[in-house]
């Protein structure tokens, strides 16, 4: 054979090669490869099953009619779930609790000077939308948690109520004692609408109206209801204005679950309920108050709106009267939990649930969720019963009173705080989603797994999931952004130390948010047309729920905690504007790199454990996970944030003066902000401890993985 032949073979089997090694199928975080191949499997199996016929069906059944928290109507629906999770083989519970939840009484607003005008506190029904006429059960305009009485006095705009906007307002002499607060919804950093009634009622205002501007979310965005997506001038958003960043649930018992037998406080001395009159408002009603509010300066550009009018700041000439009340009683909220018990750790649980509650039919928040939640069930069922049972219990769950602010998942989790703190992997939050953008909000440490995944998963596009996530944001990288609150993950994250993910697409039908037109008929146009993105989301939160219940090890990457720790520590060089922090942070940083190269050695030793043999790699799977689990339980302090102890995650936090937004490595920033520097050093002396406790608890982790490894060599020469 000469030497052109032989070259000839040479490549030929090089090509060989290459194809095969392309054949093959990429590794898959957590799992051997065996354990891989067989989650390829159930996952072809699980891709084949959502629906979007069904998913319109079920949709369709849970928004026929208002269903707020506390109503029969809401209790019914959470049989229906409960019995259609039950059909798919889990099993179901559903779990009472006895809520201190407010329903409106005859509640009255009137401008009183210079002329009297009372205020519309319904919404219309729309002729084009018959689901709009379904007010029976529908609240008026509603502010939840809030003070009851007559109040009257001067109007005061106070912009988006932000901390900042007060804060100018101090600067400018502008006093709100004895007057009443006028802000519209919104405001960046994303602002929970209790802070804007918390922070007026520190400057000594006697009520607070807040309204939806069409600046933000109507005429001035696009078409409004129901030619458009926007919010027409006769809706209005009905909210919680529970006080949420000093902790959220029932009121009356912070930290303790709303059962029989359990002491609750009087309700004067509940922290979280709002101490002056509140009310909601369109913005076609707030036009006839600012119309009138012309004294004072005219308010900064920035502060100015979408309604035809300049904008000032009074205080007055408008004058306004307000008779608030609140209907306060023990109500009931229905939680709706269905389990699969896993094969081999069932005692720890990988969940995804979201709320079923709404301010009325609730179209897109959150029915929309819940629909597709049901699908990611039935995919996953349909995988079990033939024969692919995952190593981990899942659960899916339907939440009650997240409208009122997390009342069903937080007295969850105050329940079985202690079991979840211990067996929980993690939790992932399915509520409303719409036909746009994916995103996923959550703990750096799966930022790498979910990347992963979303690879796997498909876009209505076509594209991978993934692929259509950066095309999203082609000059951005992927990342996972820190959850603040606003949802039901508060209590996993923030209290317990339970790994959270927000993972959905948005968009849908924003601008009837929390009204009366968040109908069916205004999903089926706004929301998500042919509920192509529910198919998807319901495919992806299924891969992702299994591979997290399969893993043989858990697939968690400290490393990116790391990183996410160092960025926000360089971030916060930029407050140490006098050098107060400068050798503390140093010192934080220094001990994030060490934990950093801990990580790194851990990943090594639990590749080479995931290509071991099975024989005694197996051993020791139980007892490393539950390290992998513990290193996230290892950022908890039980001394808890400062001002709220019952937030004690040190590495995101909702903001104290925004609730929605998120704080990142909370105790040390808002410190810093506000320069209190004896108490960041505190602060950064708890989150210093934390990293350390993560670091031993990774290490300890790596050499079990190399120990069984070690077994699992000696097993296989045997």
């Amino acid at each position: 054979m000469n030497a052109k032949s032989l070259a000839a073979i040479a490549a030929a089997a090089a090509l060989a090669a290459a194809v095969a090694h392309a054949q093959q199928p990429a590794p898959m975080m957590g799992f051997s490869a065996q354990g891989a191949e067989r989650e390829r499997a159930a996952e072809r199996i699980m891709s084949t099953v959502p629906n979007a016929d069904r998913m319109k069906e079920i949709h369709r059944a849970i928004t026929l009619e208002p269903h707020v928290v506390g109503s029969k109507t809401n209790y019914d629906y959470a049989v229906y779930l409960a019995d259609k999770y039950k059909a798919l083989g889990f099993d179901v519970k559903m779990n009472k609790y006895d809520v201190y939840i407010p329903w409106p009484g005859n509640n009255r607003v009137s401008l009183t000077f210079p002329e009297k005008v009372d205020l519309s506190l319904t919404e219309p029904s729309i002729p084009e939308d018959p689901d709009s006429a379904h007010t029976k059960g529908a609240l008026p305009a509603f502010a939840a948690y809030v003070g009851s009485g007559d109040v009257e006095g001067e109007l005061v705009y106070v912009n988006y109520g932000r901390i900042e906007d007060y804060r100018l307002l101090d600067r400018m002499g502008v006093s709100l004692k004895g007057k009443i607060a006028i802000a519209r919804y919104g405001g960046q950093p994303s602002q929970m609408r209790g802070m804007k009634t918390r922070e007026a009622y520190k400057r000594g205002a006697i009520g607070s109206i807040v309204y939806s501007d069409p600046a933000d979310d109507g005429y001035v965005r696009g078409d409004v209801y129901p030619k458009g997506r926007y919010r027409p001038s006769t809706g209005f958003e009905r909210g919680s204005f529970l006080d949420v960043p000093i902790y959220p649930g029932d009121p009356l018992t912070p930290g303790t679950p709303s059962i029989p037998g359990v002491e609750r406080i009087a309700p004067e001395a509940a922290e979280s309920i709002q101490k002056i009159p509140t009310i909601v408002i369109s913005y076609g009603e707030a036009q006839k108050l600012l119309v009138h509010l012309q004294a004072g300066e005219a308010a900064p550009r920035g502060w100015q709106g979408g309604l035809p009018l300049t904008y000032h700041i009074g205080p007055g000439p408008a004058k306004v009267s307000m008779h608030i009340e609140n209907d306060y009683q023990q109500r009931p909220v229905w939680n709706v939990i269905a389990s699969l018990r896993g094969s081999v750790e069932p005692e720890r649980i990988v969940m995804a649930a979201g709320h079923r509650d709404a301010w009325v039919m609730g179209a897109a928040d959150p029915t929309s969720g819940a629909a597709s939640l049901l699908e990611t069930a039935r995919a996953i069922s349909t995988a079990v019963k033939q024969g692919f049972r995952p190593r981990r219990t899942i659960q899916l769950g339907s939440w009650d009173g997240e409208e009122f602010f997390l009342l069903g998942s937080t007295e969850h989790g105050e329940q079985f705080g202690d079991d979840l703190k211990k067996n929980m992997v993690v939790y992932m939050n399915r509520e409303s989603y719409g036909a746009g953008n994916w995103g996923v909000d959550g703990n750096s440490s799966l930022e790498k797994w979910v990347i992963e995944t979303t690879k796997d998963a498909s876009h209505p596009s076509g594209k991978s999931l993934y692929d259509a996530w950066v095309a999203q944001q082609p000059n951005e990288p992927i990342r996972l952004d820190a959850l603040g609150s606003g949802s039901d993950y508060t209590v996993f994250i923030d209290h317990l130390g339970v790994p959270s993910l927000g993972p959905g697409f948005s968009g849908g039908a924003s601008g009837v948010r929390h009204s009366l037109y968040d109908t069916f008929a205004a999903y089926q146009k706004y929301g998500d047309p042919g509920y192509k993105y529910g198919v998807s989301q319901a495919d992806t939160i299924a891969k992702m729920l299994m591979r997290l219940a399969s893993a043989d090890v858990l697939p968690f990457e400290y490393t990116a905690t790391a990183d996410y720790i160092l960025r926000e520590l360089d971030d916060l060089q930029g407050l140490d504007t006098a050098g107060q922090m400068r050798g503390t942070l140093a010192g934080l940083a220094a001990a994030a790199a060490g934990m950093r190269e801990s990580a790194v050695d851990a990943n090594a030793a639990i590749e080479t454990l995931l290509a071991s043999p099975a024989a005694g790699r197996d051993k020791v799977l139980p007892e490393l996970n539950g390290l992998v689990m513990q290193v996230e339980r290892d950022f908890t302090d039980q001394r808890g944030l400062p001002r709220r102890p019952w937030y004690k995650y040190l590495l995101t936090a909702p903001g104290y003066y925004t609730g929605y937004a998120a704080k990142t490595l909370p105790g040390v920033r808002e410190a810093m902000e506000e320069q209190q520097w004896d108490l960041a050093k505190e602060q950064a002396a708890h989150l210093s401890e934390a990293i350390s406790r993560a670091k031993g608890t990774i290490e300890k982790a790596a050499a079990l993985a190399r120990q069984g490894a070690g077994a699992a060599a000696t097993a296989s020469v045997r």
